[in-house]
């Protein structure tokens, strides 16, 4: 049997369940993971499917994907109580109740969110609809984005966010996410535990051979075309945290029931320059700067999100973004070769 992106996933999310020596789930029967075909949403199911080995656990874990993708990432795979359900969740509602939902559905991708007409859609009736699948006495994961902070300069914390026009090409996407968070601490106060995940620029294993973020398009180009040609000069900075580290910080915030708003990023800050420069020497491949400014409207000249909160809860060794570079290099590498 060939070894397929999933064995792939599940071996390197090894290292997310090392770090736990009791089951973080012990509490669940049922799963639901809604968008489960991400970068965010695979690495999840492979952290999942690695609990219930390490824990002998009888967990049935159920992947909503509105991408019919998802089933050819586990083909010839036979993992039990594993089930896929390729439908929209802004039109169609599942008929059942779970323990715990993870909501991570949505594009994270500029290049798609700014062009799709259901961006705004999903964070609002997608997530309402799912509320509805969620037992009272359960859990529910609501991944927003560090983009809410648009238009702030400084204090980026979980107490604030930032405005954006309502023309602004980002502001579908962006606005969906705070309607999503307002949705949920609405259900906070109803009773509900929800928790709200303010994740800043994760990478690694796991992103598609489509994914236009600008770490991804960087790999894809310097390993096809054994070049990387910039939009920009790269003056703005970016925080990056490694998808495992991601991950590891989901489900420690699971075990010790937190609720409310949470900022997830990483330490590795650096200039998109000086990211292309990185890549461009691990890969030998050549690095050019366009002459004129060429990058997509409203992305901020500086993420650099706060982490006081998440830390006062677990502290967490990150992993550095030369090696993060290493392993998400060797994935697309592992992918181009399919």
């Amino acid at each position: 049997m060939s070894y397929t992106p999933i064995d792939f996933l599940i071996k390197e999310n090894d290292y997310v369940t090392s770090h736990f020596k009791n089951n973080p789930l012990k509490k669940c029967e049922k799963i639901l993971v809604v968008g489960a075909s991400g970068l965010v949403g695979l690495n999840i199911l492979a952290a999942l499917i690695n609990f219930t080995i390490k824990f002998d656990s009888n967990v049935s874990i159920h992947c909503i994907s509105k991408s019919k993708s998802l089933k050819k990432f586990f083909k010839n795979k036979n993992i039990k109580n594993l089930s896929f359900f390729n439908i929209d969740i802004t039109k169609k509602k599942l008929n059942q109740k779970y323990d715990l939902i993870i909501f991570c559905a949505g594009y994270s991708s500029p290049h798609t969110f700014i062009r799709d007409k259901s961006t705004l859609l999903i964070s609002s009736i997608g997530l309402n609809n799912t509320f509805q699948n969620l037992k009272k006495n359960g859990k529910l994961i609501y991944f927003s984005s560090s983009e809410i902070y648009n238009g702030l300069d400084s204090n980026f914390t979980e107490n604030n966010s930032g405005s954006i026009n309502f023309d602004d090409a980002r502001a579908a996407y962006i606005n969906g996410k705070k309607f999503g968070e307002t949705l949920s601490y609405s259900k906070i106060k109803e009773g509900y535990s929800v928790l709200i995940l303010r994740l800043s620029l994760a990478y690694g294993p796991g992103a598609g051979l489509d994914d236009k973020r600008v770490l991804n398009d960087f790999i894809l180009k310097a390993l096809k075309d054994d070049k990387i040609k910039m939009l920009d000069q790269g003056h703005n900075s970016r925080k990056y945290i490694f998808i495992s580290d991601v991950i590891i910080y989901l489900f420690k915030l699971i075990s010790k029931n937190k609720i409310g708003a949470f900022n997830i990023a990483g330490k590795s800050k650096t200039s998109i320059l000086n990211l292309a420069k990185m890549i461009s020497k691990t890969t030998n491949a050549n690095l050019i700067l366009p002459k004129k400014n060429q990058s997509i409207p409203g992305a901020p000249k500086n993420v650099n999100i706060s982490i006081k909160k998440l830390n006062k809860v677990y502290k967490l060794n990150l992993l550095n973004l030369k090696d993060g570079l290493l392993k998400t290099i060797k994935w697309y590498k592992f992918l181009l070769k399919k």
